[in-house]
């Protein structure tokens, strides 16, 4: 029988540093959905494609992380390899996803997530915590949609099997673990019997069926690789922010203009950093008291919004003095109250929460002035309200001590 590795005081390796920089392409790939040209900012079917193909790649990714999680040493190479070059398939696949793409980004999610599943099977570990990584669920709408034309009906079905898998991740295994490797080993001894009849008809042998186990999940090393992804899309925003610096054309205009253009710089590098504090002082860098069934979904609501604050940020950079489009406006401001939201949920701050709620509202009050205040001084807005979570969580925490 399979053992489990045991959880220590490990790092990222080499390999897991490596399979992470494809992260670096799909994020890049997924923020240019957000971007649109002239007035108008992403619409409706923008933002949801967005969160869609974000949210199908993370997955990808988490079922990979876990595996190299509880496999450790005994990891497989060639499947992380193989995984790496699925989740570049997706990526490649973002900008013309509903165009002519949609059934590369379908085969590559099927095939992928398939090879992260039988990497799991084959050590006979299974994480109960987060079900998706170990066994399949959600599959089927993604298959039938090969068979629908219409890209906002694929789309849809999409979104049907990506929410079976989270519901299935969140919810499975809630019972005592006990019990649910037993019905699962007793599912596998099933198969196991059935081909064993039918290769006894046919002269042949079979092998008794494999035990399965549960895996240990390290959490300090899952903190680690969370946070990781955290400060990559740190980095796709800082990068947003200098692509967008280097095309101003004049670095002093008149009429006031100049101040704005400064406030819009100083502004947003600011809310990258402090974003970067926030998380790494209360979020994701190290191990959490949590299950990843709660820690996996939190991630993916800091990752996205982080994205969502940066593509709004690199629209300030290019026009400080002017007003935002209505939508790249709410996901800015919207995306920083939700970040201080989560960030301060996972920090188990239990006091001074009369400023956590003014932290968090004001960005949405910034977000309500878009149409008589220039974007730079929303981002000193948001930056502020970041800023004063940043102190406000650190005196909480110091009187919960």
């Amino acid at each position: 029988m399979p053992e489990s590795p045991e959880p220590g005081d490990r790092h990222a390796s080499w390999l897991e540093l490596f399979f992470d920089l494809v992260v670096v392409a799909a994020v890049h790939q997924l923020t240019h959905l957000l971007e649109t040209e002239g007035d108008h900012g992403p619409d409706r079917q923008d933002m949801v494609l967005f969160v869609t193909l974000y949210l199908a790649i993370w997955l990808v990714w988490t079922t990979f992380t876990l595996y190299s999680n509880v496999l450790a040493e005994r990891v497989r190479v060639r499947s992380m390899f193989l995984g790496m070059g699925g989740i570049a398939v997706m990526a490649a696949s973002v900008p013309e996803v509903l165009a002519d793409r949609a059934n590369i980004f379908a085969v590559a999610y099927l095939v992928t997530s398939a090879l992260g599943n039988g990497a799991f099977s084959r050590s006979g570990l299974v994480v109960l915590s987060w079900g998706a990584a170990t066994r399949t669920a959600g599959l089927l709408p993604w298959i039938i949609s090969f068979w629908v034309a219409d890209p906002r009906w694929k789309l849809t079905l999409w979104i049907v099997g990506l929410a079976m898998t989270l519901y299935f991740s969140v919810l499975f295994g809630r019972g005592g673990s006990r019990q649910v490797v037993d019905r699962l080993n007793q599912q596998l001894a099933r198969r196991t019997e059935r081909s064993r009849q039918r290769r006894a008809r046919a002269g042949g042998d079979v092998p008794g069926a494999p035990k399965l186990v549960v895996a240990q999940v390290d959490t300090a090393h899952l903190g680690e690789r969370l946070g990781l992804f955290v400060i990559i899309v740190l980095g796709e925003g800082m990068l947003l922010l200098v692509d967008s610096w280097s095309q101003i054309d004049d670095w002093a205009p008149g009429g006031g203009k100049g101040w704005l253009l400064a406030l819009a710089v100083v502004s947003g590098f600011a809310l990258l950093i402090t974003l970067w504090a926030l998380n790494v002082r209360y979020a994701f860098a190290e191990a959490h008291p949590y299950s990843p069934s709660v820690v996996l979904p939190a991630h993916f609501l800091v990752v996205v919004t982080i994205t969502t604050i940066a593509a709004g940020l690199g629209a300030v950079e290019g026009a400080p003095a002017e007003h935002l489009p209505a939508s790249t406006n709410w996901l800015l401001c919207s995306g920083v109250s939700a970040f201080l939201l989560i960030v301060t949920l996972l920090s188990r701050a239990t006091r001074r929460w009369a400023l956590t709620a003014v932290a968090i509202a004001l960005p949405i009050g910034a977000g309500a002035l878009e149409p008589v205040v220039p974007a730079s001084v929303i981002a000193l807005v948001l930056t502020v309200a970041a800023a004063g979570q940043l102190w406000n969580l650190g005196k909480a925490l110091a009187s919960d001590a």
